[in-house]
């Protein structure tokens, strides 16, 4: 378990150092000659970012927990629907992301849309916290170092607002696009993904 912390930002940059530190966390470039060789062993890491009834931000034990498809096309990691914190009643316990990281610069995966909009339909949309109203979202950390991963950004969908967004870091500063947006049909059932390519809202924060 990591925190607690004060702000949601602070407990995002410091998930993504941790999750990126883990071994064999990222596979680099796609287009570096070992990728392949890398992608292989690699492996997905999650944990859930909460709220507390005491106005803190946790982030939940990291699980290592990967599904592969049998012709190795994906993983994922698989990430419990919901924390057991036993300090609070479940009830009490406020979801604000699912954080994961992806093994290079990849834009969030469809079964990514699919398991962050049910559990939004479980625990809801937006939570309610010191700082306002948080949208739930799913959060992809990713590094292009494969020998000493940094922090590079993430990736994030937004359930509530239907988009997803691109956050990268350079000289101590984040910068946000987005990237794609995704309509869903027959009572979330269904979606289809559009490219978009425009700046995000100064409203927009990590």
């Amino acid at each position: 378990m990591l925190g607690p912390f004060e702000s949601p930002q602070d407990g995002l940059l410091a998930a993504c150092n941790r999750i990126l530190s883990k071994p064999h966390a990222t596979a680099g470039r796609k287009d570096h000659p070992q990728f392949e060789v890398r992608w292989r062993v690699s492996s997905e890491y999650c944990a859930w970012m909460y709220y507390t009834p005491d106005d803190k931000y946790l982030i939940s034990k990291i699980t290592d927990q990967t599904f592969a498809d049998p012709a190795l096309r994906s993983k994922q990691c698989i990430l419990p629907p919901s924390v057991e914190d036993q300090r609070f009643q479940p009830g009490s316990i406020k979801y604000i992301f699912a954080l994961h990281n992806h093994l290079y610069d990849d834009r969030i995966s469809d079964p990514d849309i699919n398991y962050i909009v049910s559990r939004a339909l479980e625990h809801g949309f937006e939570a309610e916290t010191r700082h306002g109203k948080i949208k739930l979202s799913i959060v992809a950390f990713f590094s292009n170092d494969f020998e000493k991963p940094t922090c590079d950004g993430f990736y994030q969908y937004i359930p509530a607002t239907h988009q997803i967004l691109k956050w990268t870091h350079a000289q101590d500063d984040w910068k946000c696009w987005q990237t794609h947006s995704v309509a869903w049909r027959d009572d979330y059932t269904r979606f289809s993904i559009e490219e978009a390519d425009t700046p995000c809202s100064k409203r927009e924060t990590p």
